[in-house]
C-alpha cells in the first residue's frame, strides 16, 4: 500500500526474532511502516540490493522484491500464512 518509497531498514543476519516481532522499517515519503516477522526464526541471509532497487517491493515482490530469508524456529508456524489466492483475497476486502 506505501507508494513513494524512500528507504528501507532490515535486520542483520543473525537476529532471532519470534513471529510478530518487528524485523524493521520501510519509509514512503508520507509514512514510516513496521515490517513483521512471519515466522520465528533467525535471520540468515538478507536482501542488500534492496536499498538501491527499492522499486523491487511493488514491482517484483514475490521475485526480487524479497526482504530476509528466515531460518525457521518452529517450522509447524507456516500452517497458518496465507496462500497467494487467500492473501489476495484478504487485500481485495481491505480495500472496499
Amino acid at each position: 500500500l506505501l507508494s513513494d518509497l524512500v528507504f528501507i531498514d532490515l535486520p542483520a543476519i543473525g537476529k532471532k526474532v519470534q513471529a510478530g516481532d518487528t524485523l524493521g522499517e520501510v519509509e514512503s515519503v508520507k509514512a514510516v511502516s513496521d515490517i513483521y516477522a512471519p515466522l520465528s526464526g533467525e535471520v540468515v541471509e538478507v536482501n542488500a540490493d534492496l536499498a538501491d532497487h527499492l522499486e523491487r517491493l511493488t514491482t517484483d515482490a514475490f521475485g526480487s522484491g524479497w526482504m530476509v530469508k528466515l531460518k525457521l524456529s518452529e517450522p509447524a508456524e507456516a500452517g497458518r500464512l496465507l496462500d497467494l489466492a487467500a492473501y489476495q483475497a484478504h487485500c481485495a476486502a481491505e480495500h472496499k
